[in-house]
């Protein structure tokens, strides 16, 4: 009997997740928030990206708002980015260019050419895409910098791998809906962050408080996770889940793409605050254990009843809150697939967990 009670200990920590954290957002109205007046610097970073700035560029000069600059961040690009960034200068008088060149210090970091990016920028409030996304409506800037108030100067915005046939773009989909409800949900409960942080916006004196990049320079990638991790606070972050708000990100296809990703989001994890990694591995250990338990509890018989009575009820639970979730994130078609999806995830969020314990010990 004590495999049971441990599992109904296990069960009890994911309905503490489930109906206690999530769902204070799965079921959250969004906010009404009046535009706001006040001029928006929206900082477009791009490397040997020409295709991706053609099909950006027009999408954000044709944003619907009264004041805002595009500062077009080209970090020593040798392909035609530059130069289409240079064509739109001249058309638009609200475009300004920031060029970095390579050199040995900052050789190819991008939170160095972001810096030079938002130390150039003449707005206090900043806004950041990059090429590889896009937008689909002309609203984006007026849907993120509504939310920002006094008090409210760090924002996230909803981001969402485009939609593919076949399993494996649902596998990313889903992962990355499960990484932004963990944090707009954490937002709520008032202690902020996020390892998935693709729409973003925030008062540059917040990049200032915390002296920018500086502590991170040298990990190449996560700029705004790692930048958030030490920026964000119960009172000064905020989300919007607005439909007008979604930056869509270019689909993985490829599995080492995908094996990179993941390893990146273990890595980045490993160094955001202690209390942050605690809550994240605490709930991807109890989605391990869960699945653990009830299938050696169903296998060896052990009040076969209450066991599947307890399955069934969590599973109903979890099953409505992520699929409020999904909904939000404009991803039904992935509602039906929930457990399916979610073993898969618990299975590789363990497999890559053990991966950086092992590589953190051998290195």
């Amino acid at each position: 009997m004590l495999i049971l009670y441990v599992f109904i200990g296990i069960v009890v920590v994911q309905l503490f997740y489930y109906l206690g954290v999530f769902s204070s957002f799965s079921f959250s109205k969004e906010n009404e928030n009046n535009p706001k007046r006040i001029p928006i610097s929206v900082i477009v970073y791009a490397r040997n990206q020409a295709e991706d700035v053609k099909r950006l560029l027009p999408n954000l000069v044709n944003q619907n708002y009264h004041d805002y600059e595009l500062v077009l961040v080209d970090n020593a690009s040798t392909d035609e980015t530059l130069d289409i960034f240079k064509e739109y200068a001249q058309m638009f008088s609200n475009i300004r260019l920031c060029r970095v060149e390579n050199n040995e210090a900052f050789w190819n970091n991008k939170k160095y050419a972001q810096t030079l990016a938002i130390k150039a920028s003449k707005n206090e409030y900043l806004l950041f895409i990059d090429a590889e996304q896009n937008i689909d409506n002309e609203f984006w800037i007026i849907s993120m910098a509504s939310n920002f108030t006094f008090n409210k100067t760090i924002i996230l915005g909803p981001s969402m791998y485009i939609k593919l046939k076949g399993f494996f773009n649902k596998i990313i989909r889903f992962d990355s809906v499960f990484s932004q409800l963990h944090s707009f949900s954490w937002t709520n409960y008032g202690a902020p962050f996020s390892y998935f942080s693709k729409n973003i916006g925030y008062k540059k004196e917040e990049f200032y408080k915390v002296n920018g990049f500086i502590t991170h320079m040298n990990t190449r990638f996560a700029e705004q996770e790692l930048f958030m991790n030490e920026a964000s606070q119960s009172k000064n972050t905020t989300y919007t889940i607005s439909k007008n708000a979604f930056v869509y990100l270019e689909p993985i296809t490829k599995l080492n793409e995908w094996q990179t990703k993941k390893e990146e989001d273990e890595i980045v994890l490993s160094k955001l605050n202690n209390a942050t990694r605690v809550k994240v591995r605490l709930f991807n250990t109890s989605q391990f254990l869960f699945f653990v338990f009830a299938i050696a509890l169903l296998s060896l018989q052990i009040e076969w009843i209450i066991t599947t009575i307890i399955i069934a009820f969590r599973y109903l639970i979890s099953w409505i809150v992520v699929g409020k979730s999904l909904s939000k994130f404009q991803q039904k078609d992935l509602i039906w697939m929930f457990p399916i999806l979610e073993f898969h995830r618990t299975i590789n969020q363990v497999k890559y967990s053990t991966q950086n314990i092992f590589r953190k010990k051998t290195a």
